[in-house]
């Protein structure tokens, strides 16, 4: 696999609230804004993920890499908890609205989850996942059978 030269790369932790003052803000908004949402309504095996870190590697034309690693692992965690297995995606650019990259990064980071092994359903209502989408500016947790708005995404745990 051939090395990449990135214009920028950022890492900050999976919910905040540090990040250096150069990451563009909307990035970090719209990371930390899925990873709240990661800490609840999730189908799958006890996971760790309170430590895990967000990398944005930005290429030159704009376009963002984004990855998710697991952090270091906790000295005490509960029996049976291991931590998350990183994953990373493209797609995003530098240029995105805010509430877009909000929206593509949760499809993004569910459709990992739900590719790897074991599989995680999240987020999930009942026994239905729950869809990211676009609904008046706003990126929001939809169940698309009765295409009902949960959440905006970034609130979902406090539903």
């Amino acid at each position: 696999m051939p090395e990449i030269d990135y214009a920028e790369v950022w890492r900050f932790p999976i919910i905040g609230p540090d990040a250096a003052d150069d990451v563009p803000a909307k990035f970090v908004d719209a990371c930390q804004a899925v990873g709240r949402d990661l800490q609840c309504r999730w189908h799958g095996p006890s996971t760790y993920m309170q430590n895990c870190v967000w990398t944005v590697s930005m290429l030159d034309d704009g376009y963002c890499h984004l990855a998710l690693d697991a952090g270091p692992r906790p000295k005490y965690k509960s029996a049976g908890t291991s931590p998350l297995r990183g994953f990373g995606f493209g797609g995003p650019h530098i240029e995105q609205p805010a509430q877009e990259l909000r929206a593509l990064i949760a499809g993004e980071v569910q459709d990992e989850l739900a590719r790897g092994f074991p599989f995680v359903h999240w987020p999930i209502e009942k026994d239905r996942f729950l869809m990211p989408t676009l609904r008046d500016g706003r990126a929001v947790w939809v169940v698309r059978s009765s295409d009902r708005i949960v959440a905006e995404i970034g609130k979902l745990c406090s539903r």
